[in-house]
């Protein structure tokens, strides 16, 4: 099988192990309940998310690579340092730029899902894999996410203006 393929996979399993520290930082640090449920739920799919691709590759009769789940995990560690410096609660700049990074994440698995729905009809290994259904959750989250994102937005960067009396219209 292809080893462009192996990777690509592989790239995603990197990816999906910083996310589960990112949005485990994200359910923490919101008092909603709505807010921390989605990002429970979100951590449970993503778990799910890992074990499909770990899957995709065994039916590939290639192996998932821990070297870059291990580097998936640490440049997640490293952005988390950026991030705890501006503080992931709400109100403050380090919130509104994690749930950009899931945001982004969130966006690359659909572009995840698309891709590999293109190209499934050459891989009769993958035949049983509902693709669509997969994407369909994928920009659910996407909505999700960036719904929580454009909150933390107006909590953080229109947060000055809000508290020295601007109106949105700028009168």
């Amino acid at each position: 099988m292809d080893h462009d393929l192996a990777r690509y996979l592989n790239d995603h399993l990197a990816g999906s192990s910083g996310a589960l520290l990112l949005i485990q930082k994200l359910a923490d640090s919101h008092d909603a309940p709505e807010a921390r449920k989605f990002f429970l739920d979100l951590k449970e799919d993503v778990e799910a998310d890992q074990s499909l691709l770990e899957d995709l590759l065994e039916r590939i009769e290639q192996s998932p690579s821990a070297l870059l789940k291990m580097a998936g995990g640490i440049a997640a560690r490293i952005s988390g340092i950026k991030l705890s410096w501006e503080q992931i609660e709400p109100g403050k700049l380090g919130l509104f730029e994690a749930l950009e990074m899931l945001a982004l994440g969130v966006h690359g698995k659909h572009l995840l899902w698309v891709a590999l729905s293109e190209i499934a009809v050459w891989i009769p290994e993958w035949s049983d894999i509902d693709f669509a259904k997969l994407d369909l959750q994928a920009i659910q989250q996407r909505n999700t996410t960036e719904f929580w994102r454009i909150q933390a937005a107006r909590d953080t960067l229109a947060g000055a203006e809000r508290r020295i009396g601007k109106s949105p219209e700028g009168d």
